[in-house]
């Protein structure tokens, strides 16, 4: 058998593949020919040396990983000290919104000037203002069992928020609304407040979070960004 014949026979042993000739004449003249036996060790100990280099250190992330997951709240489990401070809030907000519209169910007029509710049209008016008081009411105490609700409450408190301010100046200044009146809807501004705050922190934002995140340690000899060498362009003609 020829050497070269013999080293192709073993270096398909060696990546496991079937030899092209029996495996008794390949072994025979491994065992006479001093010059294929010293190659095939040689294509031996390079091929492991391929296959089981030794492990390069690596940072371990186990912590950081863990830190951000906590942060982020993504934990199972794990509960934000300051998210549920803020959904408390939001939700005993919400109750004192909804007891002002109780209250006005129960005739209780907060602050409200009692010729006003002598006018005509004047019922349907307060029944208006019944019901937002205890749409809003019941919208907040939902954001703070559901917080994902919360980018949805927002605009519509800060909209409402921002009409009711106009007619209050406004009613202010001509004298039509009592101070306790205005003072009312410090409540529903309060909300707002809270609800900003909640959704800012379900963002998880670094301003919201504390502190930032640190950058992931890349091991040395590793490249930054996305691999993009293994894609090739598309060939119309293939």
């Amino acid at each position: 058998m020829k050497c070269e014949v013999c080293q192709e026979a073993l270096s398909a042993r060696i990546d496991g593949e079937p030899e092209p000739v029996p495996t008794e004449q390949v072994d025979g003249h491994l065992d006479e020919c001093p010059t294929c036996a010293e190659w095939y060790a040689a294509a031996v100990a390079a091929t492991r040396g391929l296959r089981m280099r030794p492990v390069t250190p690596t940072p371990d992330l186990v912590d950081l990983i863990v830190e951000r997951a906590v942060a982020e709240g993504v934990v199972p489990g794990f509960r934000d000290g300051r998210l549920e401070w803020l959904r408390l809030l939001l939700g005993v907000i919400g109750a004192i919104q909804c007891a002002m519209g109780i209250a006005q169910l129960a005739g209780i007029s907060v602050g409200m000037h009692a010729d006003h509710l002598e006018h005509a049209g004047a019922g349907h008016l307060f029944n208006e203002s019944t019901a937002w008081n205890l749409a809003l009411g019941i919208g907040m105490v939902y954001c703070a069992l559901r917080t994902d609700a919360a980018s949805g409450l927002v605009p519509i408190l800060g909209g409402f928020t921002g009409v009711v301010a106009l007619f209050v100046a406004v009613d202010l200044a001509r004298h039509d609304m009592t101070v306790a009146r205005a003072t009312s809807h410090l409540v529903v501004v309060a909300g707002l407040l809270v609800a900003i705050l909640l959704r800012r922190r379900l963002r998880g934002g670094p301003e919201e979070r504390g502190t930032e995140h640190e950058p992931v340690p890349v091991p040395e000899g590793a490249r930054a960004g996305r691999r993009t060498d293994h894609l090739s362009r598309h060939d119309p003609a293939a």
